[in-house]
């Protein structure tokens, strides 16, 4: 299966930073994940969980803008394969600074799992063993994706990851003299971007193709729903899972 750029161990870490900060600014600046707030809200509530795990957590933007809207009601952990060692932790957020694969991850069931616009880098066989290991574990978890199959997204992708990227490289925190320089003189970061763009789209499900991966998964103490949250920026698809109490 074809991969990103950013999920081969070669790939430059600076590229697959810059490229990461990239997305989770853009991710801010739109509040993109703005719909889920009450979803992992109700789900932590309903199983008396007080923790967040996110997973393929890359820059933590996503994340910890989602700790931010909990008010703080919560203890995050962020963890990646290729985890952010610049990342700064101050309570109650925390970057596992040790490699975390998510496909030998063993979840526990007094946290929540989540995963931001990460589950379309898996093949299928990976992603029914992701939501296996949670319900095993009868472990909450909510997976996002905002990236749907079809010419209208992939238009507006190539327009973000190139014009808008053009626009607002200096505005993406943190600063640095490096992203402008791999941006504007030697613009790599507009070919990995890009290219990474692309493959996501090609890679990406639709609502009823992730009902049709996880439908045949629930059992009697285990539910798993897929839902679509729209709004003018677009749609988010929500894969929760969740004991049945």
């Amino acid at each position: 299966m074809i991969k990103e750029l950013e999920d081969y161990n070669w790939f430059p870490k600076i590229f697959r930073r810059f490229q990461l900060e990239y997305i989770g600014s853009i991710i801010l600046w739109s509040r993109f994940y703005q719909p889920l707030v009450p979803v992992i809200k109700l789900l932590m509530k309903e199983n008396d969980i007080h923790t967040v795990q996110d997973l393929c957590s890359g820059s933590g933007m996503p994340a910890v803008f989602m700790q931010q809207q909990l008010n703080g009601d919560c203890k995050t952990v962020l963890s990646d394969k290729f985890p952010e060692q610049s990342f700064i932790d101050s309570a109650p957020i925390q970057y596992l600074k040790k490699e975390t694969d998510v496909l030998s991850l063993l979840p526990e069931r007094n946290t929540c799992y989540t995963m931001y616009n990460a589950f379309h880098h898996f093949t299928a066989a990976e992603k029914k063993q992701i939501v296996q290991q949670f319900q095993n574990a009868d472990a909450p978890f909510v997976i996002a994706e905002i990236l749907q199959p079809g010419l209208l997204t992939l238009i507006k992708i190539i327009l973000t990851t190139t014009v808008l990227q053009l626009l607002t490289a200096p505005f993406v925190q943190p600063f640095s003299l490096l992203r402008l320089l791999f941006t504007y003189i030697i613009p790599v970061n507009l070919f990995t971007v890009t290219y990474d763009g692309i493959i996501s789209v090609l890679k990406s499900k639709s609502e009823k193709q992730y009902q049709l991966l996880t439908k045949k998964m629930e059992n009697d103490s285990y539910t798993i729903t897929v839902d679509r949250y729209s709004s003018w920026k677009g749609a988010v698809i929500c894969i929760k899972g969740n004991p049945k109490k």
